[in-house]
């Protein structure tokens, strides 16, 4: 049956194009219709590319629910886990005739542990301070103990601040360090137990990249067994399982052992090895960031004594005599777990030369300087994919964009085929692709002022309503300040705000432009005339020196540049653009500011041809007169007056 289910996503749904307009629900397959001569001819592993407004999830819930299988469906963003669990979901069973439970399932960190809030209210202000990691965010601390006593559900997605990490780590707990619930004094009423419970009586649990990737890493041990999994946005997912499935170790980790320690013993000798091991790892790996490594001698030193510091901790903790106290018990028992898992990371990392010499993992230094990471990031996924999944169980993928590379990089055949069905946007008409064939290329030093001359005179064509996409955060923060000093519009900067924030500053401000780099090139939903400007400034490819991909690079051999370079490229360019249009009525410019997609012969014709066919120009007038337009006409439906509130509604100065 669950292979029957992806025959029929293609067969009945996206292929028929059945959806548009939510027209699938009128046209939902009987459950019969999975059976016999239509499951006869199933399709196991299903690629589909579907472009924005197609309604994917509407093609993938419909054969799911009327098949009644146990389904798990994995996303990128909060935003779609949200869409489909409110919206998608109850709209597609109610056009069944079915009743679907359906529950959203997020790793244990997402919740407030019942556990630590104890354990951090009995404790004395310097213990508190100590759980805190030395820092002094009390304000915050007093607002999350606030909301713990009243929250029924103990999800941090309901606080309406972000609290500074060490806030939500001292009062919620990892997965590598949680006992389980019958091991802990506060199991029976745990906040993440609760939902683990309700997603796993769930007939579609909904949960995101990361938490399928732990799940597959650890061999199922976090997911029911299920019949189908849908990864939606799809797009991600290689990079993501690459970094689930690999190990992260810094100095960072160490100083929380031996704070956990503290927490714990009253000797401060393990401890302070700890913290040692922290200072070395740091000093060793900070003249190396951004490097790839080899596991040279002077690292196996300070990691094998880290490991031994390690072990002498977990050998203290299971001398501590807790049996009377639940607290200390469940305290130990926690310290245990992550100590445990921390040497079990630092014995991957010592192995990681092997790794590097089999061409199969990348050791590499990430992070700030003052905080730096040393991350093992696997470059093969083959034999655990096949083991784990595909061999396993129906699944389906889809995004707007899906590169060729795709299933080659999730170890499925190259050759496997990605049914591709069209938008049913009217591109053409509704917006313009430009680029300017006379800016200096990315490489003269002229370009970013020239790239800061163009936005602006298209923004102040569009009247504002400009979303301004950057490859780097340099570029973004040059760029905001020459706005913010050149232009009249309120200018919105990544990192001035949470994202949801920031959007919603961007939807309720008049006239604004918002400038930002790759996290938001993707999951941004700005329909209407709040939006009909998005420009990018130079095109996505990586960067040579990243180590992963440098990696890649080198297996890929004399086809590095196809197979690794252009497919990030081309799927980061298409999800900017599909920024632009999102529904029937959306009309506006995407802006390209790289001259190479227009002048390379090499790749220009494989980068314009992964974006909607949107109509092409290379002439700034037309551009401009186009974007005013849609400003003049963006006026009258606010009511006869511009978004400033004035009876003129032609942005004022800006190109002639």
């Amino acid at each position: 049956m669950a292979e029957a289910i992806a025959d029929a996503l293609v067969d009945n749904a996206l292929v028929d194009n059945a959806l548009v307009d939510n027209a699938l629900v009128d046209n939902a397959p009987e459950a019969d219709a999975l059976d016999g001569d239509h499951a006869a001819a199933s399709h196991p592993i299903v690629v589909v590319e579907a472009g924005t407004g197609t309604g994917k999830s509407f093609a993938y819930l419909t054969p799911v629910l009327a098949a009644d299988a146990k389904a798990v469906v994995a996303t990128a963003t909060i935003a779609l886990q949200s869409q489909l669990l409110a919206n998608d979901i109850p709209l597609v069973a109610r056009g069944l005739g079915r009743s679907v439970d359906a529950a959203v399932l997020k790793g244990r960190s997402n919740y407030l542990c019942r556990q630590r809030l104890v354990e951090l209210t009995e404790a004395g202000r310097s213990e508190q301070l100590e759980l805190l990691g030395g820092q002094r965010p009390e304000r915050q601390l007093r607002s999350v103990l606030e909301w713990a006593a009243v929250t029924e559900t103990g999800d941090r997605e309901e606080l309406d601040f972000h609290p500074a990490p060490e806030v939500w780590g001292a009062v919620t707990v990892g997965i590598d360090e949680c006992p389980g619930a019958a091991r802990c004094p506060s199991g029976q009423i745990c906040f993440s137990e609760e939902a683990r419970a309700d997603a796993m009586a769930a007939d579609v649990i909904v949960t995101n990249h990361h938490y399928y990737g732990l799940d597959l890493a650890t061999g199922g041990a976090l997911l029911p067994e299920h019949d189908v999994v849908v990864f939606d946005e799809a797009h991600q997912l290689p990079e993501v399982l690459g970094a689930t499935c690999g190990t992260e170790l810094g100095g960072g980790r160490l100083r929380a052992m031996a704070a956990r320690a503290r927490s714990v013993l009253t000797d401060d000798t393990v401890a302070l090895g700890l913290d040692r091991s922290a200072m070395e790892l740091d000093a060793g790996l900070a003249p190396m960031m951004g490097q790839a490594i080899d596991v040279d001698a002077q690292l196996v030193d300070v990691l094998v004594l880290a490991r031994d510091r390690v072990d002498t901790m977990i050998s203290t903790l299971r001398k501590v005599e807790s049996a009377d106290n639940p607290t200390t018990a469940a305290r130990v028992e926690r310290n245990l777990l992550a100590a445990t898992r921390l040497v079990e990371d630092i014995d991957a990392v010592i192995a990681a030369d092997n790794d590097r010499r089999t061409g199969t993992a990348v050791l590499w230094v990430d992070g700030r300087s003052d905080a730096p990471v040393l991350k093992r990031t696997p470059l093969e996924l083959d034999s655990m994919l096949d083991k784990e999944l595909w061999k396993v169980r129906t699944a389906i993928l889809t995004s707007a964009t899906l590169a060729d590379a795709v299933p080659g990089q999730l170890g499925l055949d190259p050759s496997t085929e990605i049914l591709r069905v069209g938008s049913p946007f009217d591109y053409e008409h509704q917006a313009l692709l430009y680029c300017p064939t006379d800016l200096p290329p990315p490489a003269n030093p002229k370009f970013r002022t020239a790239v800061q001359d163009e936005i602006i005179g298209l923004a102040t064509a569009a009247g504002g309503r400009t979303l301004a996409l950057f490859t780097s955060f340099r570029a973004m923060t040059e760029a905001t300040e020459r706005l913010r000093q050149d232009t009249d519009f309120v200018v919105l900067a990544q990192g001035e705000g949470s994202k949801s924030n920031l959007i919603e500053q961007f939807k309720t401000q008049p006239r604004v432009i918002l400038a930002a780099t790759l996290s938001f090139w993707q999951g941004v939903d700005l329909p209407g005339t709040d939006l009909t400007l998005v420009t990018i400034d130079r095109l996505p490819f990586p960067r040579p020196d990243e180590p992963v991909n440098q990696a890649r690079r080198d297996r890929a051999g004399a086809q590095a540049f196809r197979v690794v370079d252009l497919p990030r490229a081309q799927t980061l360019l298409a999800q900017a653009a599909g920024r632009l249009i999102r529904r029937r009525d959306d009309r506006g410019v995407v802006a390209v500011l790289d001259s190479r997609l227009a002048n390379s012969r090499r790749y220009r014709w494989d980068l314009i041809n992964a974006l909607p066919p949107f109509r092409r120009t290379k002439h700034r007038q037309e551009v401009y007169d186009f974007l005013r337009r849609l400003d003049d006409e963006a006026a009258p439906r606010s009511g006869g007056l511009d978004r400033r509130g004035t009876d003129d509604s032609t942005p004022a100065g800006g190109p002639s």
